[in-house]
């Protein structure tokens, strides 16, 4: 249920918390998976693909809270345009959503596909023994969705930006702790 008039005029510290997790965790994880091509195999790739999925399934916690307390009692506000405006911005939060969800899921599903070790903690098994197409085809989606994921999260930041310093109006504020 969206809030009136007597609404708060930013989110609460919980559901901006989450925010701004999610931005850092996003960025970071496709800043390390940008750098495997570049790694040698060994010890550098291996720590770089451990802290790749840990931050991913940190991710994924972090997203699951996040809709739950968006849910259950998260400070809903109402749109901050009307019009077009509105209702791209809505979508626009909506396809993050999306993006950020999938993306984890084929994540999870590249690294069963691969058979990933995670450090020397544990081994995750792999889904189809062999099946490179398969494998390639796992990590292909993955990367392919996160690029559209940190694209469409850079165009969130530079609206936010256009917001506070060009437009000088509270639109970007809603998500200031």
């Amino acid at each position: 249920m969206f809030q009136t008039d007597l609404s708060p005029a930013h989110y609460d510290r919980k559901t901006v918390t989450y925010h701004w997790l999610s931005a850092v965790l996003i960025f970071g994880m496709w800043l390390v998976g940008q750098s495997f091509d570049y790694l040698p195999d060994g010890q550098p790739s291996d720590v770089a693909m451990s802290l790749h999925v840990l931050t991913g399934l940190l991710l994924a916690v972090v997203i699951l809270l996040r809709l739950q307390w968006r849910f259950t009692g998260g400070t809903r506000l109402p749109l901050a345009q009307d019009g077009l405006l509105g209702k791209v911005s809505k979508g626009v939060h909506h396809l993050l959503y999306l993006l950020t969800l999938l993306t984890v899921v084929l994540g999870v599903l590249a690294a069963w596909a691969h058979g990933v070790a995670v450090f020397d903690w544990f081994q995750w098994p792999e889904l189809r023994p062999g099946d490179r197409e398969f494998q390639e085809l796992t990590g292909d989606l993955h990367g392919l969705l996160a690029n559209l994921l940190v694209a469409l999260a850079a165009a969130h930041g530079a609206m936010a930006a256009w917001h506070r310093w060009v437009l000088k109006d509270a639109i970007a504020q809603r998500m200031d702790f």
